[in-house]
């Protein structure tokens, strides 16, 4: 199973998204994330992966949704945290994690080539009805 963590940074209205570098998703635009390292936490994880492809540091807040899917050779989970900017930098180059990194309005992301129904998570998203991550416990086994 692959397990992934993502991150929702919502200020005023405005996502922050990254636009894929990776050649399956190049030129995409979707949540800062990516798939969790061998032994280590989901949440550290979605910390590291804003870090790599948005160039920013974040305090998580929460998760507010997950999402689990079968496909005839692999299974996925993917959970999703929402946070608040700890540094108000963000990338402007191009590597290997992404290609941009910008703010949009919801708006406007209807509008955007995005990956894996970016508009359908994001309509999950309520600031007020997060689950404190002390409450979801993760076991490696």
């Amino acid at each position: 199973m692959v397990i992934k963590s993502f991150v929702v940074i919502e200020e005023d209205g405005y996502f922050l998204l990254i636009r894929e570098a990776a050649k399956k998703w190049r030129g995409k635009w979707f949540l800062p994330g990516g798939k969790i390292n061998l032994g280590e936490d989901p949440k550290d994880a979605a910390v590291r992966e804003v870090r790599e492809e948005a160039g920013c540091e974040v305090k998580i807040k929460g998760i507010f949704y997950i999402r689990y899917y079968e496909r005839l050779f692999n299974k996925q989970l993917s959970i999703f945290y929402c946070a608040s900017m700890a540094s108000e930098k963000i990338k402007t180059h191009a590597d290997k994690h992404s290609l941009e990194v910008k703010w949009f309005t919801y708006s406007e992301i209807r509008t955007l080539a995005t990956r894996q129904k970016l508009p359908e998570v994001l309509m999950n998203y309520r600031p007020r009805k997060i689950m404190p991550c002390e409450n979801f416990k993760f076991y490696v086994s």
